[in-house]
């Protein structure tokens, strides 16, 4: 028989044994101690875009666009040149434009049913989508205006056709290219005055800034690069400048051109009959004059179909499209539509 000191002696074997149950227990449910907090690896900084550069393809620099908010590496978020995206890369040479012969000759400018040939001003014609403007500039009373007429009449052709300031219609330009930021212009001339006399307008009127200067023989800039440089404005004259002006070019250098006016459609050909037929650029008249301007012939030959076959015929003629397609009362068929096809772009 066991003493009372084996019993004690068992008990206290039980309750150590109890005890470091309870403690083993306690380590197997207690948490694990906290990791120490240990940094992410930073992401690397993305390159930065060279701003020379044309990322998205739209024409413009990357570093033009990000200066006006736009995405450099969306091709779309960047409005159109002259109404259409597909413009901003194409080279002025490689465009087809909307033109209005004798653009200042209209009846709401005060023009003559017998020397007018449209029936809107300048800046309806700009605003419905005619981006070549062509002016006769004649000296009258000691001023530079805009009339509609030869020298072989008895009388001033500005006193027998209506007239009024180029300075005017350099105003209208000017405030069309403001509300505008993305349209390109040519303006043409049938110039009586001087070159001087025509830098003189267009200083007055802050014109010149927007002009912009071609070397001759050089390759012609995209659109997309005329309106970031902000020379949105190519000027043309008919008579080489008397005085060295950069922005000032000789049309007979710059292209040729057809016959200046027909007196039936019958005689409409692509028969190159003035200018440099080296040159890249290619102006058709398209109008009948017999021997004045008529909106209802001019509703005949400005109908869509009618311009299309005469431009594809002088492509396949001359190699290269027609540029300049010049035609009176605009507002008559749709010379704008007509040009739109021509480009691909309806």
């Amino acid at each position: 028989m066991r003493g009372p000191a084996s019993f004690a002696l068992a008990l206290l074997t039980v309750v150590s044994a109890f005890a470091g149950c309870l403690q083993s227990s306690e380590i197997a449910t207690s948490d694990p101690p906290p990791l120490p907090d240990v940094e992410p690896e930073p992401e690397p900084e993305p390159e930065p875009l060279d701003p020379s550069l044309d990322h998205d393809g739209d024409g413009f620099t990357t570093g033009w666009e990000q200066n006006n908010s736009w995405n450099p590496e969306d091709a779309l978020s960047a409005p159109p040149c002259n109404r259409f995206r597909e413009l901003c890369l194409r080279g002025v040479n490689e465009t087809v434009w909307a033109t209005s012969h004798n653009s200042h000759a209209s009846l709401d400018r005060h023009h003559n049913l017998i020397s007018s040939s449209q029936r809107t001003n300048i800046t309806a014609q700009m605003n419905g989508g005619v981006r070549v403007i062509n002016l006769d500039v004649h000296e009258y009373n000691n001023q530079t205006m805009l009339c509609h007429g030869g020298y072989d009449y008895i009388a001033h052709p500005c006193f027998l056709s209506g007239n009024w300031p180029l300075e005017d219609a350099f105003i209208e330009i000017v405030a069309f290219l403001e509300n505008n930021s993305f349209a390109v212009l040519i303006i043409s001339l049938e110039s009586y005055v001087t070159a001087q006399d025509i830098s003189n307008a267009s200083d007055a009127t802050h014109l010149t800034p927007y002009f912009h200067a071609q070397e001759l023989g050089a390759t012609w800039p995209s659109l997309a690069s005329l309106i970031e440089s902000g020379e949105r404005v190519i000027l043309f004259s008919q008579d080489r400048p008397e005085i060295d002006i950069p922005w000032s070019h000789y049309d007979g250098d710059y292209m040729a051109k057809t016959h200046w006016g027909y007196n039936d459609t019958a005689y409409f050909n692509c028969d190159l009959t003035r200018g440099n037929t080296s040159s890249s650029l290619r102006w058709l008249d398209h109008y009948i004059s017999d021997p004045i301007s008529s909106e209802s012939t001019s509703n005949i030959t400005n109908q869509v179909p009618v311009i299309v076959e005469r431009a594809d015929d002088c492509t396949e003629q001359w190699g290269q499209i027609p540029n300049f397609i010049a035609v009176d009362y605009w507002g008559q068929g749709d010379i704008v539509l007509a040009v739109d096809a021509l480009n691909g772009l309806s």
